[in-house]
């Protein structure tokens, strides 16, 4: 019985995800429960972390996560609807401004964002890793 209600499941997920597709580039993701703190974070560290971008020599890997893709909701799930992110982003909005020019004014990052289709003004957050990986929050453009 436990088994055709995952099934059952399963399918009306697959049906759902197949009615309503939403269009991501390859390499873009979106928030899951996992994500959620470090997007957070990545938000309202922006200004501490756009400090860190010139520093950047290498990008040797960039992970993209959409913050505006609707999720449909879980149970226990708590990843925040995409206007509250964009809510958090508007009220730390000079620490995002200054991460966005930062991010665009190093040769190195903005080709790494390029290279993946990301507008610096799509970003929102990022995490930077010890060896210069990136990992970007972004809006789409039609969110931003």
């Amino acid at each position: 019985m436990k088994t055709l209600k995952a099934v059952t499941l399963a399918l009306a997920l697959g049906a759902a995800a197949l009615a309503a597709p939403v269009a991501l580039p390859p390499a873009h993701a979106q928030v899951t429960n996992i994500d959620v703190q470090m997007a957070i974070s990545s938000i309202m560290s922006a200004g501490k972390r756009a400090a860190q971008v010139p520093g950047i020599k290498k990008v040797p890997s960039v992970g993209v996560i959409r913050l505006d893709v609707p999720t449909i909701p879980m149970f226990n799930g708590d990843v925040p609807d995409w206007q509250e992110f964009k809510i958090m982003t508007q009220r730390n909005a000079a620490g995002v401004a200054k991460l966005q020019q930062n991010l665009a004014a190093n040769p190195v990052t903005a080709a790494a964002l390029a290279r993946n289709h990301v507008n610096p003004s799509q970003v929102a957050g990022v995490q930077i890793g010890s060896n210069g990986a990136l990992r970007l929050y972004i809006f789409s453009a039609r969110n931003w």
